[in-house]
């Protein structure tokens, strides 16, 4: 029984980061940080749904044997604390300075994130 549960829930183990991002920042930045959260946990799934759908749900270099959910959810958990630390630490940016940082994380998450699950 727990072992059926927790199939069920670790794919959803990373919204888990969205609270804890929303809490961790300062209240001008909680839209952004929310907004990052959500919109990596939805590129994760894109990017290995496109990689089943290819055929390679390992990756498509044969280096690591982990299944790419698992890889997505390291790399853009890493991400997810590397972003509030900078969120928290930098409490009196203007709003339009986060937008670009978050952006930017973004893009590098998902960058990267696409290079692991290459592997």
């Amino acid at each position: 029984m727990i072992n059926s549960l927790l199939q069920v829930i670790s794919p959803w183990l990373d919204f888990l980061w969205l609270p804890i991002a929303v809490l961790a920042v300062h209240k001008g930045h909680r839209i952004w940080a929310a907004g990052f959260v959500l919109a990596c946990a939805f590129m994760m799934r894109l990017q290995v749904e496109l990689m089943e759908s290819v055929g390679y749900p390992t990756g498509i270099l044969p280096l690591l044997d982990s299944d790419l959910m698992r890889r997505g959810m390291v790399t853009y958990s890493v991400f997810y604390v590397i972003y509030i630390a900078l969120a928290y630490y930098s409490p009196g940016s203007h709003k339009h300075v986060m937008m670009a940082a978050t952006i930017s994380m973004f893009f590098v998450a998902m960058f990267v994130s696409s290079l692991i699950m290459l592997l």
